[in-house]
């Protein structure tokens, strides 16, 4: 004869938040933003620095081009990502008060953003890589040198 083997019973699937990267929880990513206003901009960061440096954070290689790029020894950097949560870290950090937008566009940190970055810089047990590489980088990462280098995007890829 011939068995059929069903499942009786109702097989329930439920759905478990996955946990978030560090690297994109937003907390983190404001933290970063604040620690890169601090120690790599003098008169504000624009967007597109914001976006080189976080991205520059993310690995060994990244770091080592970036700074190359800073110190002049790479003419040029070709890959620049534009990763969705430093915007969203960005719009965050300006609705809690930490960041500013200034006349020129630049972002700059508010008294409260300084504060919030002074206690970072201070604790020895958060963001250690982070901060020692920002050190190093400081500001040899200059808005002339970004507009220098997309000048050198627009006009290396346009066609006759």
């Amino acid at each position: 004869m011939y068995n059929s083997y069903l499942i009786s019973d109702e097989i329930l699937f439920e759905a478990k938040p996955d946990a978030v990267p560090y690297n994109y929880r937003i907390s983190y990513k404001m933290a970063q933003l604040c620690l890169i206003i601090e120690m790599c901009c003098r008169g504000g960061c624009s967007l597109l620095k914001l976006h080189m440096i976080s991205i520059g954070l993310s690995t060994k290689q990244d770091m080592d081009k970036l700074k190359d790029l800073a110190y002049d020894r790479l003419t040029s950097y070709t890959v620049v990502r534009f990763d969705p949560a430093v915007n969203h870290a960005v719009r965050y950090a300006v609705a809690e008060g930490l960041i500013f937008q200034q006349q020129n566009g630049l972002f700059r940190l508010t008294k409260t953003g300084k504060i919030y970055v002074k206690r970072i810089i201070k604790n020895t047990e958060l963001m250690c890589d982070e901060k020692r590489y920002l050190f190093s980088l400081s500001t040899m990462l200059t808005e002339e040198k970004i507009k220098a280098l997309t000048s050198l995007w627009r006009y290396s890829s346009a066609e006759n």
